[in-house]
């Protein structure tokens, strides 16, 4: 190692950058050629390039959208350069650093650049550089490069690197353990790929420890205002009479307001959306998200393309174009791959003639898909791969499309990616998560990152909409309560026991309304339980048995033709934690705006408050984590559980504990409008008489998801 600090990348040297690149392109114009290849055009990245901020903390889980600059960062050039240059003796995960950031944030342009700088010698002499997009071969041309001492290798989107779905960790051990001999590792992936067991940034801020190794770790900043001014200076440079008149280009006024305007305001700060900002100007969608980013994107290229094709004779629409690239979507998402050979592409031809047009597409500039010299084909960023699939989720084309694919790939599910429920979220209204759960392989999904808002309703037979149901994840909890840790704890609520859920299962977002019982009881000739005077429609449904509500699962299930039911008690505590510990999900103390009970009552240092002495909406109050309204207060709920006195014996596989010796009561809980909070907790137990009916007790939905 050089006793002076080398200097690997600086802006100064970027902007010389362009000039250096046309001197030696015929020189290295094989490996030029390659990095184009493999990562796309480089002039405008080139051309345009604004270096990034890093820090230490992941920008989403500050919440840095809002605020970019909250947070502490740093130039990462600056940081870089200092990697690259101090002296590191041990080789314990030190020379190994992640860089990690959302889709989107230029992570790959990072890499690339730096490969530039090296190209067009601004490094130091006797530095070699390989930059690979990690696949399954990257582990055998690692361990074939010569000279390993002396050279920086920059391995690109862990995230895309098929070998690493569904063992993550796995593959970074692997890559980890070959890479060491290298002077420095720079290794890139999506921040919501990276394993949860090695990130723990709260603690070791700048620092990760996987499989032994302990390695440096960086994540991307969004950009802040001065970025993206000076991203947009790059793009729309002033006229020449900038300094008399002080005006500026049309098109940066323009960005400039769209990017100021508060539906973009949270999408403003990444990279991508710059780089495709003219794109952007020439559309016009009703609501900005990104989902409606990436549409804009796609049918802005698809229409251009579309209009060049026709200037050669070929005649499709932007539809057409639209079908074909989605079919390739589907079929390398499905694959689990993001480059299609020559030879796919033909095979998909067979089937449908009109995706050979992807050939005649232009690849230079802002397209959205590329082609490398042996003409293989693969969308500019996954992210477009990955919303060509959720689009035709959206659109509820994936089945026709589907059937296009090559038999072999046709029955099998598609690679959920968090990116994708990203815009699934956007248009969370317009899918049903019945249909996400039949077409997705959800494997590679963590569970914290699709609880809450993945839900479906059912028809009924004479075309009404059924109840909200809310997806539950697979997972295991403690069940019950400890005598050491729970205020008002009761007997009852132990001994603890861990239970496992093996698979997901749905519940009610809510609690049966009046509205849906009432539907129960016209269709049956039952007569309809009082309201108390308290008013019906959405208010939970009231003075309502066990029996009852059994024969309104049993109706439903009929109506439905699926498996509705009571939850179990188990089931019921697990949605309701939601992941949590507390003694109701958001915390250990509760208060009238958190939900509907006795509140004259207090809860170790809870305020009192007014009591409403009567139930309220189902949807009034926040839900918790899991996407579940009130499952504290309002009304006791129903469970398919009969009473025993404690958890001795009891299940652990979540399921529903029947047989009993005590009267055979039946279990509640929740508890109730009418009842001091200790009634409320999550593990709080209720008991009564399956026959008998009452103002305080009504019951929420429970659905087996069969897969």
């Amino acid at each position: 190692m050089l006793t002076e600090a080398p200097t690997f990348i600086s802006m100064d040297w970027i902007k010389l950058l362009a000039k250096k690149l046309k001197v030696i392109r015929n020189k290295k114009t094989n490996e030029i050629n390659n990095i184009i290849d493999e990562f796309g055009d480089i002039e405008d990245l080139v051309r345009y390039y604004v270096e990034p901020k890093c820090q230490h903390y992941d920008p989403v889980d500050h919440h840095e959208d809002k605020a970019p600059a909250s947070q502490v960062q740093a130039p990462i050039f600056t940081l870089i350069n200092d990697f690259l240059s101090k002296e590191i003796a041990l080789r314990d995960g030190r020379t190994q650093l992640f860089i990690l950031a959302d889709a989107g944030m230029g992570k790959t342009s990072l890499l690339v650049m730096l490969k530039l700088m090296h190209l067009v010698k601004y490094w130091p002499e006797n530095y070699d550089c390989l930059l690979l997009k990690l696949s399954p071969s990257t582990l055998e041309t690692v361990r074939q490069h010569p000279n390993k001492a002396n050279t920086v290798l920059l391995l690109d989107a862990l995230d895309a690197d098929a070998t690493a779905w569904g063992r993550t960790e796995q593959r970074l051990i692997e890559l980890l353990h070959e890479t060491t001999p290298f002077l420095r590792v720079f290794l890139s992936c999506r921040t919501r790929f990276f394993p949860e067991t090695g990130a723990d940034s709260f603690v070791s801020p700048g620092r990760v420890t996987v499989g032994g190794f302990i390695c440096p770790m960086l994540f991307l900043s969004l950009f802040d205002d001065r970025q993206v001014h000076t991203y947009l200076s790059k793009r729309f440079p002033n006229p020449w009479h900038h300094g008399l008149t002080e005006r500026r280009h049309p098109s940066w006024l323009h960005a400039e307001q769209l990017l100021t305007s508060m539906p973009m305001r949270s999408l403003r700060f990444r990279p991508l959306l710059l780089a495709h900002i003219q794109d952007l100007l020439d559309a016009n969608p009703l609501r900005w998200d990104e989902y409606a980013l990436h549409a804009a994107l796609t049918e802005t290229w698809l229409l251009r393309e579309a209009r060049k094709l026709a200037k050669q004779g070929i005649k499709l629409t932007q539809e057409d174009l639209w079908t074909s690239c989605t079919i390739a979507a589907v079929h390398l998402q499905t694959l689990g791959r993001r480059m299609l050979s020559q030879a796919e592409l033909w095979n998909l031809v067979a089937d449908s003639p009109m995706i050979a047009h992807i050939e005649q597409l232009d690849f230079r500039g802002c397209s959205l898909m590329n082609r490398t010299s042996d003409y293989e084909y693969q969308f500019s960023h996954y992210s477009t791969q990955e919303f060509l699939v959720v689009h035709a989720l959206v659109e509820g084309q994936l089945e026709a499309v589907k059937k296009i694919c090559p038999a072999a790939t046709r029955k099998l599910k598609l690679r959920a990616t968090a990116q994708m429920l990203d815009f699934l979220r956007c248009r969370s209204d317009q899918v049903n998560g019945l249909q996400l759960l039949k077409w997705l392989d959800w494997s590679a999904i963590k569970p914290h990152q699709w609880t809450g808002w993945l839900g479906f309703q059912e028809r009924l037979r004479g075309g009404d909409t059924g109840p909200e149901m809310v997806v539950i994840p697979a997972g295991k909890f403690l069940m019950g309560s400890s005598p050491e840790n729970e205020w008002a704890r009761q007997v009852s609520e132990g001994p603890q026991r861990l239970v496992a859920f093996a698979q997901p299962f749905a519940m009610g977002r809510y609690a049966v309304t009046f509205e849906e019982y009432d539907r129960f009881c016209t269709a049956t000739g039952r007569g309809k339980p009082s309201n108390n005077g308290w008013g019906r429609g959405r208010r939970p449904a009231i003075n309502v048995s066990w029996e009852d509500a059994v024969a309104y699962c049993a109706w439903l299930s009929h109506e439905t033709r699926a498996p509705y039911r009571l939850p179990s008690e188990a089931e019921w505590e697990y949605a309701a934690r939601a992941g949590t510990t507390t003694a109701f999900w958001w915390g250990n103390e509760i208060d009238p705006t958190r939900a509907n009970y006795d509140s004259r009552f207090v809860h170790q240092n809870s305020a009192r408050g007014t009591y409403r002495q009567k139930t309220v909406p189902v949807d009034d109050f926040q839900p918790n984590p899991f996407g579940l309204y009130q499952v504290h207060g309002n009304v006791w709920e129903w469970v398919q559980d009969s009473w025993h006195d404690h958890y001795q014996g009891a299940p652990t596989d979540g399921s529903a504990w029947e047989k009993s010796s005590v009267g055979g009561l039946r279990v509640l809980r929740g508890g109730s409008w009418f009842n001091a909070p200790k009634w409320l907790r999550s593990a709080t137990r209720g008991r009564f008489n399956p026959r008998f009916r009452g103002d305080i007790r009504g019951f929420r939905l429970a659905r087996t998801l069969t897969f």
